[in-house]
Parts: C-alpha cells; sequence; structure tokens
C-alpha cells in the first residue's frame, strides 16, 4: 500500500471479464457488550489480489462502537481474490454488517 493507506494496484468492478472473490472467512461475532439494541452500518472495502481486506469505509454509521467494531471485523475477513483473464485482481464491494445482540 501506499503511504496514504490507499491500495496502489488498480480497483476493478465485478462485472463482465471481473469475476466477484468468493467469500473464505467472513465470520460476523457478537458485538462487544457495549452494544445494545439492533444495529447496522453499511461499508465498502477492497478484496486485493491476495484475497486480504483493505481501505475499509464506513458508508453508513451507525453508533461509535459499533462502527469501530464494524470497521476491525470486515478488515479481517478473507476471501479468494477476483479474477480478470484468469489473474487475481482488486475489487472494491460493499456489504452491511448486523448487531445480534437484543
Amino acid at each position: 500500500m501506499s503511504q496514504a493507506g490507499k491500495p496502489n494496484y488498480p480497483i476493478y468492478k465485478v462485472g463482465g471479464d471481473v469475476s466477484a472473490p468468493r467469500p473464505i472467512s467472513t465470520v460476523v461475532p457478537a458485538p462487544p457488550e457495549t452494544v445494545n439494541g439492533p444495529l447496522k452500518v453499511r461499508v465498502s472495502f477492497v478484496v486485493a489480489p491476495d484475497g486480504s481486506v483493505t481501505d475499509v469505509r464506513l458508508l453508513k454509521r451507525s453508533k461509535s462502537d459499533f462502527d469501530d467494531f464494524a470497521v476491525g471485523l470486515v478488515s479481517k475477513w478473507k476471501f479468494e481474490p477476483a479474477t480478470k483473464e484468469g489473474s487475481p485482481v482488486a475489487v472494491r464491494l460493499e456489504a452491511d454488517v448486523r448487531s445480534h445482540r437484543p
């Protein structure tokens, strides 16, 4: 990554000749005890050519502690990378993260 924290490779959109990455590990454990009630955030992130997640951004926020939990959680997800013409490439995806605590 560059010093600004942005990926230093091209980022594609899924579709056409760019296949979607496949989740390997996208577990969503229970949020911290400080998070009460049903909460949801929307995140945008890059699945890098090695299948790791980078550049996680909050698109829809909730409570600060749940926002931090969601960003940290998504940062640990692993994927089989997207491909373009048979080679691994980076793609930007979006996902919702919901709390499981009543």
